[in-house]
Formats: C-alpha cells, sequence, structure tokens
C-alpha cells in the first residue's frame, strides 16, 4: 500500500472511531458538525466511553485491507450495545485500546477478523487479560458476515449487498432494525449464506441493496420476499435507501461520510442507528441525495461530517444541510419502476424532468388500463403511482413519457398484501399501578407487509395471534399489547415471553421481555405547546372552545409513543375519572382523552370552566409521569371575551312607518375579535352587556333577538309617521366599557302600495284551447308583484305577512264569460278552483290566486276572436265592491295582458322545465297503503310541461294530453300525475311530479331521467326528457308562516300577527271536536293533507313545503271574558278555551271561545328554533 493511501485509511478510520456516540450523550449536549480524531484507536476509545456500554466490545481492524470483515459488524455492535474499538497490524494491541478495556471492565471481545489480520499474539494478550475472546472471521466475508449474523437473535429480516457503499447505505437503518447484514455475490448465494437462510425459516423478508448490476434477479430471488432498493450508482442507491426508508428514519441528526474510503461511515453506523438517523455518502462534492435529505430536516437539524475535512469538505457537509445539490447533467431516463404497496408503483429518474406536467405514465394489467394518481416528491426525482384501492394481484406494463420521448416500459409484479414481519420494539414489559394487585403490563409492537409499509393499523395485523404464558394477551389499540395475569402479580416474573404468529402468512416473532420493576408505562413525556384548530388563545369561560397539548412521550422501552392506554397509565393523574393533569389554575382543565381523530392515540385536552377573571393571570399545567422528571408547560389565561366596541350601522334601505326591520352592526371585543354570539352581546336583563335605546317596545318585536344559530340580530319597530314628512328616530347603544355609539333613522311616511309589475317570463299568454294559466303573487305561482313608493316589494307573495301589505290586493276582470277566448276562475291557496263556473273577475292575494283559462270549447274552425285582454287593477281592499262595480278609477295601478288561444296545427313541439335543485329522497309514511302522500308530493318535483311554436314560444296545454311518465331508476325514485289539489283536471301541464324515495344507506344522491309521454296537438306521440337530482341531506326550515282562506270567514291583521274568526260557520269549519281533532300542520303524522284552511307551514332548504313544525304551544287565552292570567289567578288552570293535544286543536269543555273578543295564542316552533306567533279572534257576537 502506498503511503498516501495509508494516511488516508488511517484518516478514515479516526473518523470510523468518532462516530460511535451515545444516545445519552446527545440528550444534554448539541451534536458537532464534525466527529473527527487523530488516532482511530484513541477516538474509538473516547467514542466507548461516552457509550456508556461496558462489559463487551467489538474489535475490528484499522488496516485498510481488514475493514471487509469489520464491514457488517454495524448492527452486532447495536445488538449487543458492544463499542467498536481497534488495533492495527502486528503483534501488539494497541496501547489506547488495551487501556479502554480495563477501564470499561471488558470480559468478552467479539474479534471481527481472522488471524491473518488481527494476529494471534494480539488474541493471546487479550486473553492474558482476562479477557474470554470470540472469534466471528470466517474464510471469506461471505461466512464472516453470517457468523456475525449468527450472534443476533430474533432476526425476522435481513440486509444483501455485493458492493461497499451498498452496504453502508444500509448499515445504520438495518443496525437500529436489528438486521443483520449478509454479504453475496454477483451471480451466486455463497454456501455459507444460503445454509444460514435455511437454518433460519423465522427470517420471512429481505432488503437487497444495488441494482442487477451487483446483485442479479436470479440472486436476488433466492431471499425471501425481496425488495430490491438501488440506482444507477452507488450514491444513487444511498439517495433510494434514504428515500426508502424515510419513514422509520428521524431527520433530527444526518450524517455525512465518504464513500470512497468507507471507514466512516461503517463506524458512523452504531452511532446514526441510535437516532435513527441516515448516513449519507458522497464521492466529494454534494450528492442528490441532499435535495431529499433537506426537505426532511427537522427544524434545529444538524448535519454532521464523519471524518476530516480531507474526506468530507465543509461545503459538501453545508450542501446537505441547504439542499444545494448539483443539477445533474444528461438526458432524463428512468431508473426503476417498483412496486411500493399494493396500491402504488414507484417510478425513479436519474435526474428531475424539466416540465413534470409533460410526463405521462400508462399502467397496464394484462392489457387492460389501470387509472393511477401521480404524486412528485419535492425533489422531482421520483414520482407515486397510486391507485383507489389495491390492486389485484397480477402482473403490470408501467410505460412512462417525456413529452415526445418514449423512456421505456416495465414490468411490475403486484401480491397480496400480506404481513411480512413482526416485530415486538419492546425492550422490556411497562407494568402499570397494580390496582388490584396483580398489574398489567404493556408492549408495543409493529406490522410490515412485504413491501415493508408499517401496517400496524391495517385489518391484516388484527389477524395475529398472540400469546403470553403468564396471562390473557390482548390488543387495546394499534401496536399495544395489554397483558393481564392470571392472578399473580406481574412483577414476580423476571422476564415474560410473548409470542406472535400469523397463519395466513406464516411469520411469526417471539420476545422475551424483562419485566421492568420501574412503575408505569411512560419513561419520559414533555410537554411542548398550546395549540387550537382557530389560534384562539386560552380565554377564560371560552367553554365553546378547545385546546390541545402537543407533546412527546416515551415508552419505558424508550420508543416515541402517543398510545391512549401507555400515556394514560404512565402519568400520575388526578380528578373523579383519573385523567387530570395538575394545573395551577381551578380555571383550566387538562385531562387525558381519546384523540379526537384516533381513538387509539392520546391527547392532552385543555378546557376552561364558565368562571369569569378580573385580569389575565398565568397557568401552568404539569405532566407527572411514575418515572422521569415532570414537565411543565407555562401559559397565559386571558380575561374573558366580552363586548369593548359595539357600532351601530345605518341599513341600506328605506324603513317606513310602523315597520320592524333589522339593523346592523358590529362587535369586537378588548382584543379586536369579531363578536355575533347572542350570549356575548346581550347578557340578561340585570346585567345588559350592551344597553340599547330608541328601537321601540320590545314587546313589538324590537331589540336583540337569538337567531336559530345561536347568533344576534337587532331590530327596530319604527315609529309612527302620521304626515308625509319623515321622522328622525336615534338609536343608541351603550356597552359595559363605557363605548358609545348613535344612528339616526329617517323614518318614511307608512309604506303604501305604489306599482304593480306583470312578470311576463312567469305567465304564459299563449294557451291551447282548454288550458289555464294560474298567478298569484308567489306562494304557488308567481307572476305578480306590488311595489311600494319606496320601490321595495311588498310582501303579499306569501299567505301571511307583516306589514300593510294586507290592505291591498289585484283584481283581474274580463268582459265576458261565455263566447269568449278567456274566462277566470278563482284559486285558493291549495291550488283548489273554488268557483263552479266561469267569472268575470278574480283576487289574488294572500295565497288566493287567478287561473285565466282558454275556453274549452274554442277548436281550430272556430270563429270567434282567439284573442282577450284581462285587465288587472291594484287596490285597497275596502274598495273592492265598487271597483267590481265597474269604478275602476279607484284603481292604485293597473296593467294589462292580452291572450291568445292557438290553434292546434300552431302547435310544432314540446318542453318540460329543467329541475335545477335536487329534491329530498324521503320515506312514505302513510298506513294507508298508498303508493304515494301529499307530504311526498309536498317534497316532489314538479317541472311544467308546454307547447312550442314554431319560433319558440311557450304554449300553456289543456289537460289530458299526458300519457304516461316513467323514470329509469324506478328503485330510487316514482313518477305520479297528481289531480285534484293540483289541477282541476288530471295530467295537465302541472300535475307530473317526481318523488324522491328513500336511499340506500351507503348512499347520499341519486340521479334519473324522466320521460313524459304525451298525445300531441297533432294527434301523434311525443316524448319530453327532464334530468333529476334527490339528496338525502334532510331539509332545513327556512321559513315558517300560517296558512289561512281570506275568503272563508277570516282575515289577518295588517301586522300578521291576529287572524280574526268573523263568523260561526268559520269557527265550526276550523275546530273541531275532541273526537276529531282539527290538525294545525300543513301534513298529518301520515303525510296526508290538511283538509282545513288554518295550520302552519314551513318553506324549507329545498324551497318545498314538505317539513312540519316541531311543536305548537298555547301561551295565552281568553275564555268567556276570563283572561288566562286571571283563571290562574283563581286557581281555575283546568279552564282552557281550547285544548292543545301536540299539534292538534280542539274545542272542548266550557266555556271555550264563546265571547267576542275570546282569544288562543299559539306559537309554532320548527326543530332548528324558527318561532311564529299568531293570536286567533273570535270577531263576532
Amino acid at each position: 500500500m502506498k503511503k498516501t493511501n495509508k494516511a488516508l485509511a488511517s484518516l478514515a478510520i479516526a473518523g470510523m472511531a468518532l462516530t460511535v456516540v451515545p444516545f445519552n450523550a446527545f440528550a444534554d449536549n448539541a451534536v458537532p458538525t464534525r466527529l473527527a480524531g487523530n488516532t482511530a484507536a484513541q477516538t474509538a476509545a473516547a467514542i466507548a466511553d461516552q457509550t456508556g456500554w461496558t462489559g463487551t466490545a467489538i474489535l475490528a481492524s484499522s488496516a485498510s485491507y481488514g475493514m471487509v470483515d469489520a464491514l457488517t459488524a454495524g448492527p452486532l455492535s447495536s445488538y449487543l450495545k458492544a463499542p467498536i474499538l481497534l488495533t492495527g497490524p502486528g503483534n501488539t494491541l494497541d496501547s489506547d485500546t488495551k487501556a479502554e478495556l480495563t477501564k470499561l471492565n471488558v470480559k468478552t471481545v467479539y474479534v471481527t477478523s481472522g488471524k491473518a489480520v488481527i494476529s494471534q499474539a494480539v488474541l493471546d494478550q487479550l486473553s492474558g487479560m482476562g479477557i474470554n475472546v470470540v472469534s466471528l472471521g470466517g474464510q471469506d466475508r461471505a461466512e464472516t458476515s453470517v457468523n456475525i449474523a449468527k450472534k443476533m437473535v430474533g432476526v425476522t429480516k435481513v440486509a444483501v449487498a455485493n458492493g461497499l457503499q451498498d452496504a453502508l447505505s444500509i448499515a445504520s437503518i438495518a443496525s437500529a432494525a436489528n438486521e443483520p447484514i449478509l454479504l453475496t455475490d454477483k451471480d451466486s448465494v455463497p454456501s455459507s449464506v444460503a445454509a444460514y437462510l435455511a437454518a433460519n425459516p423465522s427470517i420471512t423478508s429481505t432488503d437487497v441493496i444495488g441494482g442487477t448490476g451487483v446483485i442479479s434477479n436470479a440472486v436476488a430471488a433466492q431471499f425471501p420476499n425481496a425488495t430490491r432498493h438501488f440506482g444507477t450508482t452507488a450514491y444513487d442507491t444511498n439517495n433510494q435507501v434514504i428515500q426508502d426508508f424515510s419513514s422509520s428514519l428521524q431527520f433530527t441528526n444526518v450524517y455525512v461520510a465518504n464513500g470512497q474510503t468507507g471507514i466512516d461511515a461503517l463506524a458512523g453506523a452504531p452511532l446514526a442507528a441510535l437516532t435513527k438517523s441516515p448516513i449519507v455518502l458522497t464521492d466529494g462534492t454534494v450528492p442528490a441525495a441532499a435535495t431529499f435529505v433537506h426537505s426532511k430536516l427537522a427544524t434545529g437539524a444538524v448535519v454532521t461530517a464523519l471524518g476530516g475535512a480531507a474526506v468530507v469538505s465543509d461545503s459538501v457537509r453545508t450542501g446537505v444541510l441547504t439542499g444545494s445539490a448539483p443539477n445533474q447533467g444528461g438526458p432524463v431516463a428512468v431508473t426503476s419502476v417498483t412496486a411500493v404497496s399494493a396500491s402504488s408503483f414507484k417510478v425513479q429518474f436519474t435526474s428531475a424532468p424539466a416540465d413534470t406536467s409533460k410526463v405521462t405514465f400508462a399502467v397496464t394489467n394484462s392489457g387492460a388500463p389501470v387509472t393511477v394518481t401521480p404524486t412528485w416528491d419535492s425533489s422531482n426525482t421520483f414520482v407515486t403511482l397510486s391507485g383507489s384501492a389495491n390492486f389485484p394481484e397480477g402482473t403490470y406494463a408501467v410505460d412512462v413519457k417525456n413529452g415526445d420521448t418514449d423512456l421505456g416500459s416495465s414490468t411490475v409484479a403486484i401480491t397480496t398484501q400480506k404481513i411480512a414481519k413482526i416485530n415486538i420494539t419492546a425492550t422490556k414489559l411497562a407494568v402499570t399501578q397494580a390496582t388490584t394487585g396483580s398489574g398489567i403490563g404493556y408492549a408495543t409492537y409493529t406490522v410490515t407487509d412485504q413491501y415493508g409499509n408499517d401496517i400496524t393499523s391495517n385489518y391484516l395485523a388484527n389477524n395475529i395471534q398472540w400469546q403470553c404464558g403468564v396471562g390473557n394477551i390482548t390488543t387495546p389499540s394499534h401496536g399495544v399489547l395489554k397483558v393481564t395475569p392470571n392472578g399473580q402479580n406481574l412483577l414476580t416474573f423476571s422476564t415474560v415471553v410473548i409470542t406472535g404468529y400469523d397463519s395466513t402468512s406464516g411469520v411469526s416473532a417471539s420476545a422475551t421481555l424483562p419485566t421492568s420493576t420501574a412503575m408505569g408505562t411512560l419513561s419520559s413525556i414533555t410537554l411542548n405547546k398550546l395549540t387550537n384548530v382557530n389560534n384562539t388563545p386560552l380565554r377564560a369561560a371560552d367553554t365553546s372552545d378547545t385546546w390541545y397539548v402537543d407533546y412527546t412521550a416515551n415508552d419505558m422501552s424508550g420508543n416515541p409513543t402517543n398510545d391512549y392506554n401507555l400515556v394514560k397509565n404512565g402519568l400520575i393523574l388526578t380528578g373523579t375519572n383519573s385523567d387530570q393533569l395538575s394545573v395551577s389554575s381551578p380555571y383550566v382543565i387538562a385531562k387525558v382523552v381519546q384523540d379526537p381523530n384516533d381513538s387509539n392515540k392520546a391527547a392532552i385536552q385543555v378546557t376552561v370552566t364558565t368562571d369569569t377573571v378580573q385580569m389575565d393571570m398565568p397557568v401552568t399545567i404539569t405532566a407527572m409521569s411514575w418515572q422521569g422528571a415532570p414537565s411543565s408547560l407555562q401559559l397565559t389565561l386571558k380575561k374573558q371575551s366580552a363586548v369593548d366596541t359595539f357600532t351601530l350601522e345605518a341599513p341600506s334601505y328605506n324603513i317606513a312607518s310602523g315597520e320592524l326591520k333589522q339593523i346592523p352592526f358590529v362587535a369586537y371585543d378588548q382584543d379586536g375579535k369579531q363578536l355575533t354570539k347572542y350570549s356575548d352581546i346581550v347578557g340578561s336583563s340585570s346585567n345588559p352587556i350592551v344597553t340599547i335605546s330608541g328601537f321601540g317596545d320590545p314587546s313589538t318585536g324590537a331589540g336583540f333577538v337569538q337567531n336559530p344559530d345561536g347568533t344576534a340580530s337587532l331590530y327596530m319597530r319604527a315609529t309612527n309617521v302620521t304626515g308625509n314628512q319623515s321622522v328622525p328616530q336615534i338609536l343608541t347603544a351603550n356597552t359595559s366599557t363605557g363605548k358609545f355609539s348613535s344612528v339616526t333613522i329617517n323614518v318614511q311616511p307608512t309604506a303604501k302600495a305604489d306599482t304593480m309589475v306583470l312578470n311576463s317570463t312567469s305567465i304564459i299568454n299563449t294557451l291551447q284551447a282548454g288550458a289555464n294559466q294560474r298567478i298569484d303573487f308567489g306562494y304557488n305561482y308567481g307572476g305578480l308583484t306590488v311595489n311600494d313608493q319606496y320601490g321595495r316589494p311588498m310582501d303579499l307573495d306569501t299567505v301571511t305577512q307583516t306589514g300593510n301589505g294586507y290592505n291591498y290586493e289585484v283584481v283581474a276582470m274580463t268582459s265576458a264569460t261565455t263566447g269568449t277566448a278567456i274566462q277566470l276562475q278563482q284559486l285558493n291557496s291549495g291550488e283548489n278552483v273554488t268557483t263552479s263556473s266561469p267569472i268575470t273577475y278574480a283576487i289574488a292575494g294572500g295565497g288566493n290566486g287567478i287561473e285565466v283559462l282558454a275556453n274549452p270549447s274554442l277548436t281550430d274552425n272556430s270563429t270567434v276572436n282567439r284573442t282577450q285582454t284581462v285587465n288587472f287593477y291594484l287596490i285597497n281592499k275596502s274598495d273592492e265592491a265598487n271597483v267590481l262595480a265597474g269604478q275602476t278609477n279607484l284603481a292604485i295601478a293597473s296593467s294589462s295582458m292580452t291572450f291568445s288561444v292557438i290553434k292546434n296545427k300552431d302547435i310544432t313541439g314540446y318542453t318540460i322545465d329543467k329541475v335545477a335543485n335536487p329534491i329530498f329522497a324521503q320515506a312514505n309514511s302513510s298506513t294507508s297503503g298508498a303508493i304515494y302522500t301529499h307530504q311526498q308530493t309536498d317534497e316532489a318535483a314538479n317541472p311544467d310541461i308546454y307547447g312550442t311554436t314554431s319560433g319558440g314560444s311557450k304554449v300553456m296545454l289543456a289537460p289530458g294530453f299526458i300519457e304516461g311518465v316513467s323514470v329509469d331508476s324506478p328503485n330510487k325514485f316514482k313518477a305520479v300525475t297528481v289531480a285534484g289539489g293540483i289541477s282541476n283536471s288530471t295530467n295537465a301541464y302541472d300535475s307530473v311530479k317526481v318523488i324522491g324515495l328513500p336511499l340506500d344507506a351507503s348512499l347520499t344522491s341519486a340521479s334519473t331521467n324522466l320521460t313524459v309521454t304525451l298525445m300531441g296537438a297533432d294527434g301523434l306521440i311525443h316524448t319530453v326528457v327532464a334530468p333529476i337530482a334527490s339528496s338525502t341531506t334532510s331539509p332545513v326550515a327556512k321559513e315558517l308562516d300560517l296558512n289561512y282562506d281570506g275568503t272563508a270567514g277570516m282575515h289577518m291583521s295588517d301586522d300578521g300577527t291576529t287572524l280574526y274568526i268573523d263568523n260561526a260557520t268559520a269557527m265550526a269549519t276550523e275546530f273541531g271536536s275532541a273526537a276529531n281533532p282539527v290538525s294545525l300542520q300543513r301534513n298529518d303524522a301520515y303525510g296526508a293533507a290538511n283538509a282545513k284552511d288554518i295550520y302552519f307551514y314551513i318553506v324549507d332548504s329545498y324551497g318545498k313545503k314538505g317539513m312540519n313544525v316541531s311543536n305548537i304551544f298555547a301561551t295565552d287565552w281568553q275564555s268567556n271574558g276570563v283572561t288566562r292570567a286571571t283563571a290562574i289567578a283563581n286557581s281555575q288552570t283546568t279552564v282552557s278555551p281550547l285544548n292543545l293535544d301536540a299539534t292538534t286543536l280542539y274545542a272542548t269543555g266550557a266555556p271555550g271561545l264563546v265571547k267576542n273578543g275570546d282569544y288562543v295564542t299559539l306559537s309554532a316552533v320548527t326543530n332548528n328554533g324558527l318561532v311564529k306567533t299568531v293570536k286567533i279572534v273570535r270577531n263576532y257576537n
């Protein structure tokens, strides 16, 4: 050997010795950025001191030609906890090594080389020191690797390498995993290696390091469940190995070693294994692995060079730290395609493509395309192709293209996912406090599949059969074993044998664990920081929020853990349920709970009590384990959120006399956080948070209102304006902190109907003979809008509304009823025609509507004028009789529309309305065997069907043209034609309804195509189709109101709060008896329609009226002139004017509503908090 090479080797060996640093050496001291020394033996001795390991050592040769023997010693060093010491060539044991052996009281030395490398004279010197010498050297490097492997027990997985750098790439990973490294040749398996495998059937998986250029496929196939890790060069392989095992590595410390000398990486393996750190190999330049390693570095991570600057320069070490990998020249090529799980492939490239969006992948299985999703790594040097589920077992072809360049095709085999390794990771059996006198034991384990993926939480791991000779063994959570003894205290056993066996794969594992004499299941815990999903600070009385403490914990074997059982049993806890940590403040509670996202894991939950505090105060949370030092977290409990500023804002709309309108505002707490909750803003009547003034009488609805979602709204009742000029109304608000806000609202004179609009898009004025066009304010059909003098739509679109809208109605009038093209009919809110013959006028108001009927007697040959004008008059209700008598000049506004009755021959096509929104998929609640209920049709889709002219204009069709309806998903939808309540005639334009049927529990939505078959005006069959969707999302109440019929002896007050019963006929009709109660719901419990005129109804989130109210309460009454308050005062609580049973109403007992002015007040409530209160008054003698 040349002197220069010897010098380089000596320097490398020095670096090697310096790498074996104990884990606990870094617990209190920062890891240096370089580990290098003078002589190899001296450095190795210094490292041995830091390990804390005594009694056993490994002796290797510091000569370069002896390194091959020590190549596989790293895993044995970790297994035996024996430091590696060095001696040079010759017949004398190195003096520094000799002194260290004495210092460490070493009684056994394992020698990695034969006598040709470490002489017999050296061995004799060891024996003379009273040391037992165990020789591991074999006839060749392969046999030496086998001899080393034989000293390790519990082995289920091996690594196989041929090249020097490949073995070094896996060394630290194998050392941490109790995985021996075996050496092989490229084209044949050495006999010693084959014999070792045959003698150890527990070895069920193999990591093959290097490509086919160093280990052929034929050789790899002779190892059990081989997974190859490789690249195009030794340094690419190093990069690949680090990436493939990144999930089991920790990147707090990373080591860089020279791959040409190799000795540093070899010695560094046990050191890196202690912290589960990777070793990056360099050829003197920054390697490609730097990019990936940099992306994984933990905050404050240290990158340490192994050896002096001559072997690892500062620039290389810094390059790994910063991730500045050199630009790889040459064209992009695929270096490997491998299966990395049962549902994904990994494609490795020589370098990052310039534009990954141009790289395409085609995966096929026996020629059939397979859908995959590509995910590139941060360095863009490899991509993972993932399927939505596990791939079927078989051979897959993966074709890769970079733009127009074909990068080739690779064949990859997918095998059914199975257990390949069971690893009992615990080194001791932790025993909890013996509450029953026997204690409970805990140990940890992991399970990996044939691809090296952790499947501990996978269903396959549930099939493992666990056995323990001292008691029953269960798996309370993923990766944790619970040992319940058969009566005898676990602490009486010095060791416990645990065995796991998977009958499907034949994989087993066994471990003899010493019983921990220390109490508890945690060796340490550290509280790191307080977290909150909304980044909300810890605040007093904020019981709506929850915080969590981020922590790190280690089990009794030193393994990191967040398992619920281990954490809960490893801490000293208090409280009723023994789950609370120590907290310095009575206003804060910290306890161990199951993680809301994974019940197997423990979370430390922090909540606050309802108590308030006067100022911010410090809080200390302390976690105390049965072992180790307690950990404390210093926090600040901030003063409870309180309204600090409250600003009233002017509304963007006019407010008229007497109206109840919402006033916008913004409220902020002392930290500038906006507050919206009613409870945060309003307070109580005795202790208000915000005091308001000028908003009007609270009994009329003015003031703060709690919305169904818990937020607050603010309403003002406008002052009454008697003249024609606006009147200022000053609104003020004061906070308990002394902040003031004011806004002046100019209340306008009373809103009056001013203009009327006929919506030409809603009203079809071209009709077939016998067809009808229905018009109202939007309760059922729409087409009419009335605006006040301020340009605001007035609330005439539902049956009952507040405001002065109910002083008004619209009258439609035409010239004659017979022998004309057009006739009129009256509609009620139930969509029924209430006139027995055509009339010259009809009235729209509330829910009542107007029907324009095309003369059904007209034919194509009729000579009657086929066009006719209908006049619409907006009037005061009090002027109705005079307007009907001809005084149309009294109308506030008027408009007209001309209707045409088209000939059948001019109807050239047909169309159906689109159904834009899904319908509710609901159950049939009928007990009568009906195929559908009124409630179901309330929620149904109801697309109208029209004819069309040659110009595309819609034509309203006469009833009777529909021949049939169907859907292509009959198990999810039902199509029906509904007569009666929908139209006076069946098969009318509006009679087709599609009901959403209940869906399978696995479905949340469905879709279908509705086909309507119709007889055309030309005598031929036509079809129209409309797509319809359904959803299982439960409807939510959006509006709540009361239905009544203003033409049936009753009327509503202008403000929409009082319904007057005007005659005895209406009273008898609307209020039943105990034997025949009247439902106050739109539909009864079985989905049948309410036959009465008075009922509460809901408009839900689907825009439908199928929901029923949750409850109806009688909150006040007056009977025979006696009010509820007077009756209660006189102990007459049994006297009531009306009985309310759930949601039905009936008259019973005496005296009832017998006097003019007697009343009952009803409040209906929805399941999400909407409330409607109406007073029903007897208004006749």
